[in-house]
């Protein structure tokens, strides 16, 4: 009796270890092609000729209060000086839950480009986050935490000043609104972003209950 169980015990063992190997593997591969698609849409935001240091070393995590945490935070520079900062960011206030953005910032805080890398927004409504989609997220270029004041960054359904998408008001308002809370932060924090070397320097102190 004692054999087949041992080989039965062993068979399931065997069986688990290669299930989780195939998860690893398949998790492994599933978050390689979402850095690929976030490194294209960077280069979309900023052309790789703009900058000539290493993203990927140059960056720190920013816990930036309404968003998803933590907010990874790019630097570029050309020959050492400051360029932008390209935010990989992700907000829960979508229709369908989280929509992350990719965000380029000049050093002034002024928006250079968005762009949508992951959501799941309503086919044919939401969806039109995405620049394959519509022209809608180009809006966004040359705004600024001033410009329009941060109080006006809301669609103009909601009385702001963006265009908001037809039948799609709240995917309009919750990239909008992420948008708002990066100019905020940057605000607060300015040319210190690009001089912050450890990763959790700006992150809020834990305090017990």
């Amino acid at each position: 009796m004692a054999r087949p169980v041992i080989t039965l015990a062993l068979f399931g063992l065997m069986a688990a270890l290669l299930l989780a190997a195939v998860d690893r593997a398949t998790r492994e591969r599933i978050e390689l092609n979402q850095q690929r698609r976030a490194l294209e849409i960077l280069h979309q935001v900023l052309p790789p000729e703009a900058y000539d240091n290493e993203l990927v070393s140059d960056r720190f995590e920013a816990w930036i209060e309404g968003l998803v945490p933590p907010t990874l935070i790019y630097r570029a520079r050309k020959n050492g000086e400051p360029v932008a900062l390209l935010a990989d960011l992700v907000t829960a206030d979508g229709y369908s839950g989280n929509i992350r953005l990719i965000a380029g910032l000049h050093p002034d805080g002024e928006i250079i480009a968005v762009r949508t890398v992951e959501h799941r927004e309503t086919p044919g409504l939401g969806d039109r986050i995405e620049l394959e989609r519509s022209d809608w997220i180009r809006q966004f270029a040359g705004a600024s935490r001033g410009n329009p004041p941060l109080a006006e960054w809301k669609p103009d359904r909601r009385g702001g000043q963006f265009d908001t998408l037809a039948s799609a008001t709240i995917s309009s308002a919750a990239v909008t609104g992420a948008l708002a809370k990066l100019l905020d932060w940057h605000a607060g924090i300015d040319e210190r972003a690009f001089t912050i070397s450890s990763t959790t320097e700006n992150r809020p102190e834990r305090t017990n209950p």
